[in-house]
């Protein structure tokens, strides 16, 4: 049993929240990490960003499902997930200090440790908390929602390149009081409320699981193709314009991040209308092949372009089926949670399809050099194994 549907004050506050948590880590990768790569490796600065992406995916992998479990024993006995959010609120910021006197590789490595263990701590709760309070008939619409938190996190990565704001010091200070300000009315204001419904019956228990496989399966496919994109698409920009000097100041990634943040805010226009309309059809994987095929299409497009004008439309149709794909699947997964007193244990192992992709995506940056033979090859797997993630999520039984 259920208490009533939250109201919008509550979906708001969720949502800034979950915009938040992006806003905490999008400008890290986007240009905070690649900047510190290039200043702290020199000539190696894919290999040192491939290294610090592989370490901090691998702690993530961990400290997700650590935290989500540690969340679950505090919403039994206290009926709230917040004191891990705040926790890990405070170690972030902390953290971001390390980063920022970061000067050679170790160090480097050290900062992006703590990063990803206060990223998780705060985000692993805030991901259950989805799942506890949200009813599945709203639960593409909130999706679609925190779809909006990706071009936020885009914006705030490129406020923090303006010129103008100072020197490195005032921009991650900036960046903290970004994601404390969006999180902290959530931890002030939101009461959680809904009742822990009792668990279902062994049959349909076990084919939730079969299909919680498979949709764990199809998000790790579609989730190498992103985070490359994510992580690797700022030297994508770079070889387009035929450019390779970005360790002078960081003022030179404004433009490139501005090209992304346009491709995100297309992207969320399509999300937010996608997830509006799974709920009421009451059906999801129409959505699921459209996001598909759409990434897909703007990979390819993106393997090919040899202008900044085709490579920016490649990258904005493949955002948007991204950005399309992971918000209705993230609403059909937390209906496929087989366990409700365990929703944060389980959502951290579905959020391995976020960390280990972003171990697999080093891997193959690295086995292909993009930077010395060139970027084709590497999108068109990057498109191969959306598709294939795609076909993997339309074979789920429970869910239409």
């Amino acid at each position: 049993m259920r208490f009533p549907s939250p109201g919008r004050g509550f979906i708001l506050l969720y949502a800034l929240a979950y915009a938040g948590m992006f806003v905490s880590f999008m400008p890290f990768v986007m240009v905070l990490l690649p900047l510190k790569a290039a200043q702290a490796g020199g000539g190696h600065a894919v290999q040192l960003l491939s290294a610090g992406a592989l370490g901090g995916a691998a702690i993530a992998s961990i400290a997700n499902i650590v935290f989500g479990a540690l969340s679950d024993g505090t919403r039994r006995r206290k009926g709230t997930r917040r004191p891990w959010v705040l926790a890990g609120l405070a170690l972030l910021a902390g953290s971001y200090g390390l980063l920022l006197i970061a000067a050679d590789p170790l160090s480097l490595l050290l900062a992006v440790l703590w990063i990803q263990i206060g990223i998780n701590m705060m985000f692993a709760p805030i991901a259950a908390v989805m799942a506890d309070e949200i009813p599945d008939e709203q639960k593409g619409l909130v999706a679609g929602l925190t779809g909006i938190a990706h071009p936020i996190g885009a914006m705030s990565a490129v406020l923090v390149t303006l010129p103008g704001l100072g020197g490195d010091a005032t921009r991650y200070a900036l960046l903290c009081l970004l994601f404390i300000a969006l999180i902290a009315p959530f931890l002030a204001f939101a009461r959680e409320g809904a009742a822990l419904p009792p668990a279902p019956a062994q049959p349909q228990r076990e084919q939730r699981r079969f299909d919680f496989l498979l949709a764990w399966a199809s998000r790790i496919l579609f989730q190498v193709a992103g985070n490359g994109l994510s992580t690797y698409g700022f030297f994508y920009f770079l070889s387009v314009l035929d450019r390779e000097d970005i360790s002078k100041t960081s003022v030179e990634a404004n433009p490139i991040v501005a090209t992304m943040t346009g491709s995100t805010i297309v992207a969320v226009l399509l999300t937010l209308l996608a997830g509006r309309l799974s709920d009421r059809m009451l059906r999801r994987k129409p959505f699921l092949a459209a996001g598909a095929v759409g990434m897909a299409a703007g990979l390819s497009v993106m393997a090919f372009a040899r202008s900044w004008g085709v490579a920016a439309i490649g990258h904005a149709l493949a955002m948007s089926g991204l950005s399309v794909f992971l918000a209705i699947h993230s609403a059909m997964a937390m209906q496929l949670l087989p366990t409700p007193a365990h929703r944060g244990r389980d959502l951290g192992i579905l959020n391995l399809t976020n960390t280990l992709p972003a171990m697999v995506a080093p891997l193959l940056a690295l086995a292909l050099a993009p930077e010395k033979t060139g970027y084709t090859l590497w999108l068109l797997i990057l498109a191969a194994g959306t598709l294939a993630g795609g076909a993997v999520a339309l074979c789920i039984r429970t869910q239409d």
